[in-house]
């Protein structure tokens, strides 16, 4: 059997990849690496919840470190491509761990969402695993995202209101507060 390992950035787009990846071949081990999650509370119940569905599910996981470091020297003076920037520090480290542990693939939970770009994730993916020797695995969950949302309240597992990072979180809160530019705010 193949063994894919599955980049996991919360529970919730856990829980729509262990539906919705369609490779039954493959033995599933997911990674639990977010240095971009801010802050170290949202990462906590980010965690917790990520965890939580691992025990209830019985699938195999890692968990590295908490580096916010990493993630801010990876987009510091790079705000606009800050996007670019996570998915490829998240996915390089991802790879250098399949390639340690000798999986034959690697795939996100990012795909679960539809407010992720999914044509950098598959460039960028394609890109880093081919530079290993292996295969980065593309699929779809944009279109059960509001199912997936749905069964993980249901399940009582939290389900966050941004990305993560302290800018998504910036912008969360101004657009809600009708603040669009820098200048306009009191």
């Amino acid at each position: 059997m193949r063994r894919i390992l599955i980049d996991a950035c919360c529970g919730p787009c856990s829980l729509a990849a262990m539906d919705a990846i369609p490779w039954p071949d493959y033995s599933r081990h997911y990674l639990f690496y977010n240095p971009n999650i801010h802050p170290f509370r949202e990462y906590r119940r980010r965690l917790e919840s990520f965890e939580s569905l691992m025990a209830e599910e019985t699938a195999e996981y890692t968990m590295l470190p908490y580096e916010p470091e990493e993630w801010i020297r990876a987009v510091a003076y790079r705000e606009e491509s800050r996007c670019e920037m996570c998915y490829r520090l998240r996915l390089r480290k991802a790879a250098d761990l399949a390639m340690e542990e000798d999986f034959d693939s690697l795939t996100t939970t990012l795909f679960a969402s539809p407010y992720q770009d999914h044509d950098l994730i598959s460039l960028l993916g394609d890109s880093i695993c081919r530079s290993r020797g292996f295969e980065f695995l593309v699929w779809d969950g944009r279109p059960y995202y509001q199912e997936t949302l749905k069964r993980a309240r249901e399940r009582d597992m939290y389900t966050q209101s941004y990305c993560g990072c302290i800018m998504s979180e910036r912008e969360r809160y101004d657009k809600r507060a009708g603040w669009q530019k820098k200048d306009e705010r009191p």
